[in-house]
């Protein structure tokens, strides 16, 4: 009869396989047992290569950064950076369970520092000085993690996300409102979503024009 191995345990493989579960379970079952029982394991087992499930939901935003698609170097300032916060909000999409860990644990690791020094570094070659590139940086990374989790969770008032929709306010009342209730049925957001950007990066472009 055919032994059948286990493949060994590993941090990248206890990981992988917590974002698999978030994916479908949803980040409030995750447990050390849960994950523990997925992987065929006792949850004492992950302690040796986590240990303990801060450090667990560290890594699971480690995973989701190593999935960021970022153009290269040679491509424009302004391409590369509008690309990269596309690729950060098409993480929303593919993983709606996990992506806000990215927001209430920021990224403390060496993946993340390396995402933020390659942003500063494609600013500062483009001629922003260090704390333009920061507040830039800040600005971009807010923006684009706001609206992905407002997307994820629901916007206010549209359809398929709001608690008080727009025809349950009175239109004498709220007559500027009233005037989006089409327009609420059938958003862009990918449309809305590049608005914001080109809003942003015109304004950076003005601002390094002027500077």
């Amino acid at each position: 009869m055919a032994v059948v191995k286990r493949r060994p345990l590993s941090r990248r493989r206890i990981l992988e396989a917590a974002v698999r579960f978030v994916d479908r379970e949803g980040l409030e079952a995750l447990s050390m047992r849960k994950l523990g029982s997925e992987l065929g394991v006792e949850a004492m087992s992950l302690y040796n290569h986590v240990p303990n499930k801060g450090a667990l939901l560290d890594g699971m935003v480690e995973v989701l950064l190593g999935e960021l698609e970022v153009p290269p170097e040679d491509e424009g300032w302004e391409i590369r950076v509008r690309e990269a916060y596309r690729a950060f909000r098409r993480l929303a999409h593919e993983h709606p369970n996990v992506f806000p860990l990215l927001v209430i644990r920021p990224p403390d690791t060496m993946d993340g520092i390396w995402l933020v020094e390659d942003f500063l570094k494609t600013l500062r070659k483009a001629g922003f000085d260090p704390e333009t590139a920061l507040y830039a940086f800040r600005t971009l990374s807010s923006y684009a993690s706001g609206y992905a989790m407002a997307e994820i969770r629901g916007f206010a008032m549209e359809p398929s996300g709001t608690r008080l929709g727009t025809l349950a306010l009175s239109e004498d009342d709220f007559p500027n409102i009233h005037e989006l209730v089409a327009p609420l049925r059938e958003v862009d957001h990918d449309a809305e979503f590049e608005f914001g950007l080109d809003l942003i990066l015109t304004g950076l472009q003005k601002y390094k024009e002027r500077g």
